[in-house]
C-alpha cells in the first residue's frame, strides 16, 4: 500500500538515523537536523513516502521564488525492496508537492556518482541542464535537472 503523508520530524531524523540511500551512511541526529527537520515539517511542503507500512523517503519543495522551486529528496534503502511502488510513491508525492507549491519549474541535483538519482530524475520527467562543479558540503559534482509544467495550452512554460 502507497502513502504520501505530511512529513513528520521524526520521519526525517529516521532515514538520516537509519542510513540514506544515496551515501550509504548513518548519521547520529544533531541539534542542527533536528531543527531543520521541525523547519522542514513546518514548512508543509514536504512529504514522507510510506510503501507496506515502511518509510522509503522525505521528500521535499525549497521555494526559491513564486512558481520556482527546489526539491530534495532523502531515500532510504527500503526502496530496494519494492522498486516499482516506491517509484509510485515518489511520483505521487512530487505532484502533491509541485500542485501545492504552484511550481511552472522545479529543479533538483543528483551527485555524479549516484546513478539511480539521474535514472529517477529522467523517469521523473526531469532534464539535464548542466554540471554544478564541487556543488556538495563535500565536493562532488552534480547534474542539475528541471522539470518544466506544462500549460493548459500543451506548451512548457
Amino acid at each position: 500500500m502507497i502513502e504520501v503523508l505530511p512529513l513528520k520530524k521524526e520521519d526525517m531524523i529516521w532515514v538520516i538515523e537509519n542510513g540514506a540511500k544515496e551515501v550509504g551512511l548513518k548519521s547520529i541526529p544533531t541539534k542542527e537536523i533536528e531543527k531543520l527537520a521541525q523547519e522542514r515539517e513546518d514548512s508543509g511542503l514536504c512529504v514522507t513516502g510510506w510503501v507496506d507500512g515502511h518509510i522509503i523517503g522525505v521528500s521535499g519543495i525549497e521555494l526559491l521564488w513564486e512558481g520556482v522551486g527546489e526539491v530534495w529528496l532523502i531515500l532510504s534503502s527500503y526502496i530496494d525492496h519494492n522498486p516499482k511502488e516506491c517509484f509510485r510513491c515518489i511520483k505521487d508525492g512530487l505532484e502533491i508537492l509541485i500542485k501545492r507549491a504552484g511550481l511552472r519549474r522545479t529543479q533538483g541535483y543528483g551527485r555524479i556518482g549516484f546513478h539511480q538519482a539521474h535514472i529517477l530524475y529522467k523517469h521523473l520527467g526531469f532534464k539535464a541542464e548542466g554540471i554544478m562543479k564541487e556543488f556538495t558540503p563535500d565536493g562532488v559534482d552534480c547534474i542539475m535537472y528541471a522539470r518544466l509544467e506544462r500549460r493548459p495550452n500543451g506548451h512548457e512554460r
